[in-house]
C-alpha cells in the first residue's frame, strides 16, 4: 500500500491493492479490517452517497467530531478538499483529486487515482476539513463512506461550497459553474 501525503495535514489517500482479469477487478478497501488502523477510531456508520447528476455536487460539508473514510466506486468525480481547523498548519489550504472507476476524457488538473488504472483510493478525511465531490461522468457516482462516529446532525458545518475560499476557481477548470 502507498500512502500519498497531501497539503493537508491528516488528509491522505491510501493506494490499496487492486487485482484483475477479463472478469473484473478485486479492490481491498480495508485490509484486515477491524486490526487496520484506518478504523482505530471506530465505526460509527458505514453508507453510500450516490451523485446521480453530471457536475452536481454532493457532500458539501465538513464534521466537528467525525473522522471519514471514503471510497469512490463507480463513475469519476472531482473531490475538493478545504481546511477549516484554525489550529492545523494547514489551514486554510485547498487539495483535490480525481477518483473513481475510470479517468475521465476531458483535461484533467489534479491527481487521478482510479480503479481502472487499478488504483483503488481511500480517502481519510479528518474532521474540520471540508469535502465535496462532483461527478465528472455521465455514470452515477457511487461513493462508500466509513464514519468514526454514528450520524449527528449536530456534528456539521454545511457552509455551501461557494463559501468556501478557491473552490469556484477549482471548479471553473472544470467548466462546473457554482
Amino acid at each position: 500500500m502507498d500512502i500519498i501525503k497531501t497539503s493537508i495535514n491528516g488528509l491522505e489517500i491510501h493506494l490499496e491493492k487492486v487485482l484483475g482479469d477479463s472478469r473484473g477487478l478485486l479492490a481491498e478497501m480495508i485490509p484486515s479490517g477491524a486490526q487496520n488502523d484506518a478504523v482505530s477510531r471506530g465505526i460509527g456508520n458505514i453508507y453510500a452517497s450516490i451523485a446521480t447528476g453530471k457536475h452536481i455536487g454532493r457532500a458539501a460539508h465538513y464534521h466537528f467530531k467525525n473522522h471519514e473514510i471514503f471510497f469512490t466506486l463507480s463513475g469519476t468525480a472531482l473531490w475538493l478538499f478545504h481546511d477549516f481547523r484554525k489550529d492545523s498548519p494547514t489551514f486554510g489550504k485547498i487539495e483535490g483529486f480525481v477518483l473513481g472507476f475510470d479517468s475521465p476524457e476531458e483535461e484533467i488538473f489534479h491527481p487521478i487515482y482510479v480503479l481502472g488504472q487499478k488504483q483503488m483510493a481511500r480517502v481519510s478525511v479528518p474532521a474540520g476539513v471540508y469535502h465535496a465531490f462532483w461527478p465528472l461522468s455521465e455514470e452515477k457516482v457511487t461513493v462508500v463512506a466509513v464514519a468514526s462516529v454514528s450520524h449527528d446532525d449536530n456534528d456539521y458545518w454545511r457552509g455551501k461550497p461557494e463559501e468556501v475560499p478557491g473552490f469556484k476557481k477549482e471548479l471553473a477548470k472544470y467548466g462546473i459553474n457554482i
